[in-house]
């Protein structure tokens, strides 16, 4: 049995950072362990995924944190998006989520922290 942090990310828009346009219209949902639930981590992340599907890592390097709130109904939310030159979307590159989990062979098992 260990303690791990699990990260949900919902990349919505892969191959827009770069610039040939290809976008991929299809959502692309992974869950994932992850060092911890940091900006940081979570931004490793999403461009790993990313790089996965076809996404040049090069293109990524402007893809910024936003203030997630307004884009879903969870206030802990990590948002990042990236625009291209000459279009604007309406919907954030990426949307993450990151929380504590048991991990017991293969198997998850989420946790909510009681804060006292």
């Amino acid at each position: 049995m260990e303690l791990v942090t699990l990260a949900h990310a919902t990349l919505n828009r892969i191959g827009s950072a770069s610039a040939t346009g290809m976008v991929k219209h299809t959502e692309v949902r992974p869950v994932s362990e992850v060092p911890d639930g940091s900006p940081e981590a979570l931004r490793e992340l999403v461009m790993t995924i990313a790089e996965e599907h076809g996404e040049p890592r090069e293109s990524l390097q402007m893809m910024r944190q936003e203030n997630g709130w307004h884009y879903t109904q969870q206030r802990d939310a990590v948002v990042f998006n990236i625009q291209g030159r000459n279009v604007q979307y309406s919907t954030p590159y990426a949307i993450c989520y990151a929380h504590p989990a048991l991990k017991i062979g293969e198997r998850y098992f989420k946790l909510d922290e009681v804060k006292c």
